[in-house]
C-alpha cells in the first residue's frame, strides 16, 4: 500500500512538472505578440486583453520558462515548441522590407534618369 503512495506522490510530482512547462493561454497570446513584434508591455496587454500587471506578471513567467530571454525576445524553445510559428515573421520585418525594396526601386529609376539624360545630351552634341 505504501508503493501505491509513492507511485501517486511521484506520478503528481511528474505532472506538476509538466504542468509548469506547459503554456497558459495568457502566456501563449503574450508569447504571439513578442513573437510578432510587439515588446511594449501596454500594447501585448491591449492586444490581449489583459492588464498591464498580467502582461508583466506573463513575461516574467515566460522568461522563468525559457521561451524569452531578458531583452524580450524569443528563444530557440518558443520557436520549437509553437507549431503556428512556422515562418512567420515579425510585422517590422515586412515593413521595413517594403522600405527597402522601396528605396531600391528609386535609386533604379533615378539612375535609368541620369543614363538617359546622359545620352540625349551626347546625343544632341554628336
Amino acid at each position: 500500500m505504501n508503493e501505491n503512495l509513492g507511485l501517486e506522490k511521484g506520478s503528481a510530482m511528474r505532472e506538476k512538472e509538466v504542468k509548469s512547462q506547459t503554456l497558459s493561454e495568457i502566456e501563449e497570446c503574450v508569447l504571439e505578440s513578442v513573437i510578432l513584434g510587439t515588446k511594449n508591455v501596454r500594447k501585448i496587454a491591449s492586444r490581449c486583453g489583459i492588464t498591464e500587471i498580467t502582461a508583466n506578471v506573463a513575461v516574467r513567467r515566460l522568461i522563468e520558462k525559457g521561451y524569452l530571454d531578458w531583452d524580450m525576445r524569443p528563444t530557440e524553445l518558443a520557436y520549437s515548441e509553437l507549431k503556428w510559428v512556422n515562418g512567420m515573421y515579425p510585422l517590422e520585418y515586412y515593413v521595413d522590407m517594403r522600405k527597402y525594396w522601396r528605396m531600391v526601386l528609386e535609386l533604379a529609376i533615378a539612375v535609368t534618369f541620369f543614363v538617359l539624360l546622359a545620352s540625349l545630351i551626347a546625343y544632341l552634341r554628336g
